[in-house]
């Protein structure tokens, strides 16, 4: 998973940096086939934004979440994006069976149609 992190209108400290980049690793024990991971962070004002989006095979998700505090955004688009990739693994895995159990089905009913 390659990780991308880029910081607008304020300089990005290491404490920060460091401490996105142990969240962004999290997401690989909900699913492994993440390609590429970009989390933006933008501070306006007071204002903390944090934008993650996530690159995985066949889709790019994102988050986006706004605070006073850059640790609360980052913390809070990584609950969000755990939500969202839970979703979409349990999306893909509910897609397997059903075309396994229909060919399985046609396999059968193809068997059954030649013995009689």
């Amino acid at each position: 998973m390659q990780i991308r992190i880029t910081a607008r209108h304020f300089d990005l400290t290491e404490d920060i940096k460091g401490f996105a980049e142990k969240q962004l690793g999290k997401l690989k024990k909900y699913f492994n086939h993440i390609i590429d991971s970009h989390l933006i962070l933008d501070m306006e004002k007071s204002r903390m934004t944090a934008e993650l989006k996530v690159k995985v095979y066949g889709t790019v998700l994102s988050s986006k979440y706004k605070s006073f505090d850059m640790y609360d955004s980052v913390e809070k688009v990584m609950g969000k994006m755990e939500a969202q990739i839970k979703k979409y693994k349990a999306k893909l895995t509910d897609k397997k069976p059903k075309k396994a159990s229909a060919i399985k089905e046609r396999m059968i009913s193809a068997q059954n149609a030649q013995r009689s």
